[in-house]
């Protein structure tokens, strides 16, 4: 391992605290490695020469994609040497192959120079903030060790609980999301966003996964009063974020055959309208559904 304060050997331990947590302060050049790999061998000396010369500008991140196959699956590295430059948790450039230094200098020049100067660094990000960075970046796993880390340290915070909840749905972690809800406070409990996450474990209940959305849909297509392939395919749309569709669905199916399913159009049409929360749009959809049923 290097001496080098500027340089860090991450494994799957200290991926958090040096590239997720780091990021926000410092940014990070992360190089993907294998000793087999001749031109990453090439490429070593560069990025250490430069992480010494930069001066704490960027922290130079190590990782040996032999030993951390986990961490390389996660992040889609497809060849080596691949180089990723990390700022605030996302991701702003990266490059592929042994670069020549020059050419390793302006790529790091380009984003360095744009950096805003230390006294300006905007706040670190909060577990539930960076959490969902990582979450819109396709990374469930570590947005989820993020906020499981988080919930260890403050196990009475309500709104990392919640969000927790959200992302165990998400991941199809229905159990562990009902375990979030059920350690929340009475205040919390009442929190707009505790009405989203039982909302989308009512959806998630209530969804059959013996069948797929094209089925649904072509069923309904053939045979547009087809009360059952309405159903289902309304609430598989909700679950996909397709919300506006999926109302429409099952506005349709109420005014159509509001007996089916026990009125299950409309339960299931308050479960989606707890799950958007505050969002405007519910408002217009509940007098538009109180229209059809009066």
């Amino acid at each position: 391992m290097s001496d080098s304060p500027y340089i860090v050997e991450v494994t799957k331990e200290n991926f958090e605290a040096v590239i997720l947590h780091g990021s926000m302060q410092t940014p990070v050049l992360v190089d993907f490695w294998a000793d087999w790999c001749q031109p990453c061998q090439t490429l070593m000396p560069i990025l250490a020469k430069l992480a010494d010369e930069y001066q704490g500008a960027f922290i130079l991140a190590k990782i040996d994609t032999e030993a951390e196959q986990e961490i390389a699956q996660q992040l889609g590295i497809r060849s080596l040497p691949t180089v990723k430059l990390i700022h605030q948790g996302a991701v702003v450039d990266e490059f592929a192959g042994a670069l020549p230094e020059s050419e390793v200098r302006a790529f790091l020049d380009k984003h360095l120079q744009a950096a805003p100067p230390a006294e300006e660094e905007p706040q670190a990000a909060s577990p539930i903030e960076l959490a969902t960075q990582l979450q819109e970046q396709g990374n469930i796993d570590q947005a989820m060790a993020v906020l499981r880390e988080a919930q260890a340290e403050d196990p009475a915070n309500g709104d990392v609980a919640i969000a927790l909840g959200r992302l165990c749905v998400a991941a199809g972690q229905y159990d562990d999301a009902r375990q979030c809800l059920s350690i929340l406070s009475e205040e919390d409990a009442k929190k707009t966003e505790a009405g989203m996450l039982r909302g989308m474990l009512t959806l998630s209940d209530a969804d059959d996964a013996s069948t797929d959305e094209a089925s649904l849909a072509s069923a309904l297509q053939q045979d547009k009063t087809n009360s059952e392939a309405a159903y289902k395919l309304g609430i598989k749309q909700a679950l996909r974020g397709d919300t506006d569709t999926a109302i429409t669905t099952l506005l349709e199916l109420m005014q159509r055959d509001r007996e089916f399913g026990e009125d299950g159009a409309r339960t299931t049409l308050l479960s989606i309208f707890d799950m958007l929360g505050d969002d405007p749009s519910v408002g217009p959809y509940r007098r538009k559904m109180f229209a059809y049923l009066h």
